[in-house]
């Protein structure tokens, strides 16, 4: 018999080895998901026990090959998201990592920021030209919609890059520097489609109406997450965050508020603690993806 834990952080159990295996096979349970048998101490990976290793490793896998993932079982699935709890998780995550924590974060959002930066030297003279003549000129309103849709997948890539090193912390795995810039790999070309396709049906969704803009940036928030730890190609991984997302729009919702509200905290204290908010959110937002998308799922 086993006893495992779920998203929520907390112990389920005991089950027996047969319904553990079922539930790897649905997808409920993966590689990294922690559980101990009744002679164990402490938890440990499903991947480490001797009883699942035929489980896990059925034939040797190729170097790049995605993990084994269904999207389909999971997706019948459901999933409690507590919020508080993520972002409790999050914050013992990063005092135990701290300053490799804040310094990989601090260096990739540099890099974003400086990137931003190069894209206002284009856009902000024809914005400031525009607000000067009180005219909204369609060819300037084009200009910088097309700078902003090509921009989002260097914005793209170097997150899913951020959030693969947070979720090695999280997994208890090793996390470089280089793989902050993972997105800079194999998956590079699905998450410049993300980033381009996703921006610019988000960009039409605000401009037809405010509330579809709203729900589709909402639905996508863990596309990134998927694509670049699933290995998944960018619509699937879309189409997977929105059924998931919306089994609970509302939970998803607020917890985008709060992680927006956690890193404009930052701000408060003479911007320097964003240093600490940044990787506080990220960390809550990888939590969060493990709790939907890599833990046992209820119902």
């Amino acid at each position: 018999m086993y006893t495992i834990i779920g998203g929520d952080g907390k112990e389920y159990g005991p089950v027996s080895g047969e319904d553990l295996r079922k539930w790897i096979a649905e997808g409920r349970l993966s590689a990294q998901s922690l559980a101990k048998a009744e002679s164990d101490a402490e938890f440990r990976a499903l991947s480490v026990f001797p009883e699942f290793a035929d489980v896990f490793a059925p034939a040797p896998e190729l170097p790049g090959a995605p993990p084994v993932f269904s999207s389909a079982s999971l997706a019948e699935g459901d999933y409690e998201l507590d919020i508080g709890g993520c972002l409790s998780r999050s914050w013992e995550l990063v005092k135990a990592n701290f300053w490799p924590v804040v310094g990989v974060s601090t260096l990739v959002f540099v890099i974003i920021g400086a990137f931003q930066q190069i894209l206002g030297l284009i856009t902000n003279p024809i914005i400031q030209g525009m607000i000067r003549q009180h005219e909204f000129s369609p060819g300037g309103l084009l200009i910088v919609i097309l700078v902003s849709v090509v921009s989002a997948p260097i914005y793209m890539i170097l997150m899913a890059g951020l959030m693969k090193y947070f979720l090695n912390l999280i997994r208890g795995e090793s996390a470089t520097v280089g793989d902050a810039f993972s997105g800079f790999g194999p998956m590079t070309g699905q998450l410049i489609l993300l980033g381009l396709v996703m921006n610019l049906l988000v960009i039409i969704g605000f401009a037809l109406c405010l509330i579809p803009g709203i729900f589709l940036q909402v639905a996508w928030f863990f596309a990134t997450a998927l694509v670049i730890d699933r290995r998944m190609n960018f619509w699937d991984a879309m189409e997977l965050s929105r059924k998931m997302v919306c089994k609970h729009w509302f939970i998803v919702f607020a917890f985008m508020i709060v992680y927006g509200l956690v890193v404009a905290a930052g701000l408060i204290a003479c911007c320097i603690g964003i240093l600490v908010t940044i990787p506080i959110g990220l960390g809550a937002w990888m939590y969060a993806y493990e709790t939907i998308f890599s833990r046992p799922q209820t119902g």
